[in-house]
């Protein structure tokens, strides 16, 4: 068994490098890495198109909205009693639906703002190191 003197002076006079958690570099990259990361940066504008291309959820929403509030006026109109009655408990159940697409599309909205934000923040960073297409 190794004396802790011993043990000490192994680790002081040790010619081989350990890695640590603190120490440890990552790899280089390989020319391989370097072409694929060109490349997503050629294609990085057409990322941009994804994130802003559901601008238009506001206008589905309303265009909804304004199927179910004519849809729910037609069935109110109708003359038979027991048809109305249960026609406008559907529509109730309808209406209720809409509601929950508003305000989930609602959500949807300020995520994608917060989305949109943060691809501008990192086409900034990028476009300070590297022309981006």
């Amino acid at each position: 068994m190794k004396s802790k003197l011993q043990t000490l002076r192994d680790l002081l006079y040790e010619t081989e490098t350990k890695k640590t958690v603190f120490s440890e570099q990552p790899e280089p990259l390989t020319t391989e890495d370097k072409r694929a990361f060109a490349e997503s940066l050629k294609s990085f504008s057409q990322l941009g198109e994804s994130v802003y291309g559901n601008r238009n959820l506001e206008e589905i929403t309303e265009r909804i909205s304004k199927m179910v509030e004519t849809a729910s006026r037609m069935v109110t109109e109708k003359e038979d009693v027991v048809d109305s009655v249960s026609a406008s408990r559907h529509m109730k159940h309808v209406s209720a639906a809409l509601n929950e697409f508003k305000k989930s599309a609602a959500e949807m909205m300020i995520h994608e703002r917060r989305l949109a934000a943060a691809y501008e923040d990192i086409a900034e960073g990028l476009s300070k190191y590297y022309k981006i297409d």
